[in-house]
């Protein structure tokens, strides 16, 4: 019962100052799928997987003794997902997956090219994760002082393998797509991080944006963001770079 020590040992209830977790989401797959920017998937890594029915398990039995409310998955594929689903309609011990936390903005949309369509007939929500493209879309690391000293990609430059790889503006597309999205925001009059967080929460499968912030300001910013309503206009000219540049973060 490896997921179950996992649990115990990582979600300590009283380190947590909780009785209960609300929504516990795994992390990753506990099997090999390309994430964080790789695109193809290669046959020759899979490797030995905790099953899903193992994982379900050991999930059914921290709600059942009242730690855990429902469950969600991380960085899954629609593959994923379904067979989540399938073993919990199986065996009705299981807890069912009530949400999926995926990487979703505007550099970035591959939810929406099979997952959607799961989550959708599923019942399954979104949490998007770097709705701000790991701070891109703020048009921040595009000034001249490419984002200051402590900008987050520059603070821990090297640290961020993944991210750095998979949101990086010496790619021209990447690059290209960024300054477009930023001028949209500049031709309508809002700020880039508005535009960037409205997109994200205007999808109809999306509870929750998920976002980092280490200054008031920069929370400030994205707590304002949430009121934004785009236009029509403004989502035609979006879906006019996207056809340019999709997914460019795949």
């Amino acid at each position: 019962m490896g997921a179950f020590c996992m649990l115990e040992n990582c979600c300590s209830l009283l380190r947590l100052q909780t009785d209960y977790i609300d929504l516990y989401q795994l992390h990753w797959p506990d099997r090999y799928v390309p994430m964080f920017g790789e695109t193809d998937y290669d046959p020759v890594r899979q490797y030995s997987p905790v099953s899903f029915d193992e994982q379900l398990d050991a999930l059914g039995t921290a709600v059942d003794a009242g730690k855990i409310r429902f469950i969600g998955v991380s960085n899954e594929t629609p593959y994923g997902v379904m067979k989540f689903l399938q073993a919990a309609e199986n065996n009705p011990s299981y807890p069912r997956i009530a949400t999926v936390q995926n990487s979703y903005n505007l550099l970035c949309r591959n939810f929406d090219s099979g997952l959607g369509e799961c989550c959708h007939l599923e019942r399954v929500r979104l949490l998007a994760y770097s709705p701000l493209a790991m701070g891109l879309l703020s048009g921040k690391y595009m000034l001249p002082d490419g984002g200051g000293d402590d900008a987050r990609l520059n603070l821990f430059k090297g640290r961020y393998s993944e991210g750095e790889s998979r949101y990086n503006l010496s790619k021209p597309t990447i690059r290209e797509a960024t300054k477009a999205y930023v001028s949209i925001a500049e031709r309508y009059g809002i700020h880039p991080v508005s535009l960037a967080i409205g997109f994200v929460l205007r999808h109809p499968l999306v509870s929750s944006a998920i976002f980092g912030a280490t200054k008031l300001w920069q929370l400030e910013e994205v707590v304002n963001a949430c009121d934004i309503k785009l236009s029509s206009e403004i989502i035609a000219d979006i879906d006019e770079v996207h056809s340019r540049f999709p997914n460019p973060c795949s």
